[in-house]
């Protein structure tokens, strides 16, 4: 398989339909469902207890074996830590061991321990980006083979894998494929494959240094990465793509580039959705809206250009 391909990866992150996933690709290209527990979503997660979208809500924390000092979770930009009231601050690979108690919101409902077994730092994809941290979540599962699960439970072989990313202060919006900022408390946990890991990995996180001098993204920039990555030609959250289906990228400050030579020109990607279109990488995609050619496109310049490959 070409370096290319790889680099594809699935273009729908959320879906459930892994039978397009293609041969050898690698964990964060291709990826995996959502983070969930017992099938509840735990993809957003407030830091002060208050309920996400399917009523799963942090109720405590519990730092790693012989820690003591009453630690709370908490985000650092784009990473997990644990702070006490004296001061001292836990990341990385301090984490391993600790455990995030999340619970449904019922009176039969009882806690689920996720716990942090595994830290890992890995490469961006963005030219000269610092490296990504990345964590195994765990929860126990008496169901599996070895009676605990991966958040990022879909079609997962290494259940020790550090799947997950995290996005502090931000969300996404599955629906309309939108980004929602500025929500300090907030975390979103992105299993990779998804458009939110994908979208971290290329130096688009909120916190990252996107420009070398200190600066992250926009939100008008990250907002065009999803939907490039979602395929929401028409900007209304329909995305055409499947699970696997390949297609090339660069942006336009050239730091997130696929390598090689690059096929027919698929689309050039604003905060909207798609300013143009020439091409679709679903073949024969009925498209639900009138784009212009990207041949005679004359707008206002793209975050990215997409590519069908050959």
């Amino acid at each position: 398989m070409s370096l290319t391909a790889l680099i594809a990866g699935c273009d729908d992150p959320e879906s459930d339909d892994t039978q397009f996933r293609p041969y050898n690709c690698p964990t964060w290209q291709c990826g995996f469902n959502s983070a969930e527990v017992n099938g509840r979503s735990i993809r957003e997660l407030n830091l002060d207890g208050e309920a996400n979208g399917e009523g799963v809500r942090i109720v405590g924390f519990v730092a790693p074996q012989g820690l003591l000092g009453n630690f709370s979770l908490a985000t650092e930009g784009d990473a997990l830590v644990a702070r006490n009231l004296a001061g001292q601050v836990l990341r990385g690979a301090q984490l391993v061991g600790a455990i995030i108690l999340v619970k449904k919101d019922g009176l039969l409902e009882l806690p689920i321990p996720i716990t942090v077994l595994g830290y890992e730092e890995i490469d961006s994809w963005a030219e000269g980006a610092a490296k990504v941290p990345t964590y195994a979540l765990l929860y126990p599962d008496l169901s599996s083979l070895l009676g605990v699960r991966n958040v990022c439970n879909g079609d997962l072989l290494d259940t020790l894998a550090t799947a997950a990313t995290v996005i502090g202060g931000e969300t996404y919006d599955l629906a309309t494929k939108t980004v929602q900022p500025n929500k300090p408390r907030w975390l979103t946990l992105a299993c990779a494959g998804s458009a939110a890991a994908k979208l971290r990995l290329m130096n688009y996180g909120p916190h990252a240094d996107f420009d070398g001098a200190g600066h992250p993204s926009t939100v008008a920039q990250r907002q065009a990465t999803i939907k490039m990555i979602t395929a929401d030609y028409c900007g209304t959250g329909q995305s055409y793509t499947v699970n696997g289906t390949a297609v090339q990228w660069e942006n336009y400050g050239g730091t997130v580039v696929s390598p090689g030579s690059h096929g027919d020109t698929e689309a050039i990607w604003t905060a909207a959705g798609a300013a143009c279109l020439d091409a679709t990488r679903l073949p024969d995609a009925a498209v639900q809206c009138s784009l212009p050619s990207c041949s005679s496109y004359n707008g206002p310049l793209g975050e990215w250009s997409t590519y069908v490959p050959d």
